[in-house]
């Protein structure tokens, strides 16, 4: 059988007797009402027709939305309780945690998607170079990922934001934070890369720091962040670090090039930074730092 819907606009012709929209919105029954006496039919056909109107829109949303039947029975109940499952499943608010804190639903939130990413690590250091040598480090990793739709025990729930790795001048990259979504979700952080000695003997390439491992607990997406790139060295002053590693939101830290200058630190969420670069003569330098991890709410009806 096909779906009922009973709620029919009164006066729906093209050619109805009803006022123009003009001569309605003049009219002072808009705002009085009807006072005692003759009415204009037009007049109340217009107000018959826009209250049916709205009716019989709002009751084929019901429709159209739950597969149920727009009853005129007299009674509310069924009518409000479709209303309310028509309306389920809609984006009511995000919420973005760019540091750790607690989540707190926004009012009449039934479900809720986390996307989690932890931090990302530091980029590798150099070392001092004499006028022989040189020396790049490699990027750090990305930090992992986990998506899930949560549809109980989401309220007051703990979230941790994992911090960025830090690069040190001559040393390695610290390891990105992990983050999580109470024990619910949570996401490893990216690794900071080693440091790099000063070499004498070119080509050379470095190896490389590993992303974040798989994120846990995500029902619709777990992934593991993207490795660090590694670092090449042809001459004393040829040289290039390793970018950073991509996060699942975008791409980590660019290299730095041909210079005595510290990695660049990455800005994209979970992403990691890049490499330092000391050329022939040039000081030890400093990895770019990682990027902090971050929980994004996605709230619906």
């Amino acid at each position: 059988m096909p779906i009922q819907n009973d709620f029919l606009t009164f006066a729906a012709a093209s050619d109805a007797n009803v006022l123009t929209q003009a001569e309605y919105a003049a009219a002072s029954a808009t705002d009085t009402g009807y006072t005692q006496g003759v009415a204009s039919s037009a007049a109340v056909n217009k107000t018959l027709r826009q209250a049916t109107l709205m009716a019989a829109v709002i009751a084929q949303f019901i429709v159209d939305n739950t597969g149920e039947d727009a009853i005129d029975d007299g009674t509310t109940a069924t009518l409000l309780d479709n209303l309310k499952k028509a309306t389920t499943g809609r984006l009511i608010g995000v919420q973005k945690f760019a540091a750790s804190g607690t989540y707190t639903p926004t009012p009449g939130t039934k479900s809720v998607i986390v996307e989690l990413s932890g931090a990302g690590g530091a980029g590798g250091g150099t070392a001092a170079c004499s006028a022989s040598q040189a020396s790049a480090g490699a990027g750090g990793g990305a930090g992992g990922y986990a998506k899930s739709r949560l549809t109980t025990g989401f309220s007051g729930v703990t979230i941790t934001v994992g911090a960025g790795g830090t690069g040190t001048t001559g040393g390695a990259g610290g390891n990105g934070g992990a983050s999580s979504f109470g024990a619910l979700l949570s996401a490893p952080g990216g690794s900071g890369s080693g440091a790099t000695a000063a070499q004498i003997s070119f080509p050379f390439i470095t190896g490389y720091a590993n992303g974040g491992g798989v994120g846990i607990g995500g029902n619709i997406l777990n992934a593991s962040g993207g490795f660090g790139a590694t670092a090449f060295m042809t001459t004393g002053g040829n040289v290039i670090s390793g970018s950073g590693g991509a996060s699942f939101f975008g791409a980590g830290a660019n290299a730095s090039i041909n210079a005595t200058a510290n990695g660049n630190a990455a800005t994209t969420p979970g992403s990691g930074g890049s490499g330092a670069t000391t050329v022939a003569g040039g000081a030890a330098r400093a990895g770019g730092n990682g990027a902090p991890g971050i929980c994004i709410v996605y709230e619906y009806a």
